[in-house]
């Protein structure tokens, strides 16, 4: 069963991958290039993704472990501190390829804890 807090922090990075998916929807890798708005917008929700995640518990992790908990971590400290330049080809990388089953994963964990009527 999970926590309140495991829960909230699913739900929230749900939230955040569905405002990436909205935001690059049909667009081309062309179109991402040139749309520095779009560009912060994955960005600011990667970040978001990240800290969240510094929140799930070892146990949690642990447990759920068929996404890569440090790599979304560590990808968050990279947006955050920069160290020098993001790499946008990794970002858009992450956000066309990886955002959805990030998702899917964390419904599936919302839905086998019976967590689903939340959504």
């Amino acid at each position: 069963m999970l926590t309140t807090k495991e829960r909230g922090l699913l739900i929230n990075i749900i939230n955040h991958c569905k405002k990436i998916n909205g935001k690059i929807n049909d667009l081309e890798k062309e179109q991402y290039d040139k749309n520095e708005d779009v560009v912060q917008i994955i960005c600011f929700n990667l970040l978001q993704i990240g800290e969240l995640t510094k929140h799930l518990e070892p146990s949690f992790i642990s447990k759920y472990n068929r996404i890569p908990w440090r790599q979304i971590k560590g990808m968050r400290d990279k947006i955050a501190h920069g160290y020098g330049t993001i790499d946008m080809e990794r970002v858009w990388y992450t956000a066309h390829e990886e955002i959805i089953p990030l998702q899917k994963y964390c419904e599936s964990i919302l839905n086998d804890n019976d967590d689903a009527s939340s959504l």
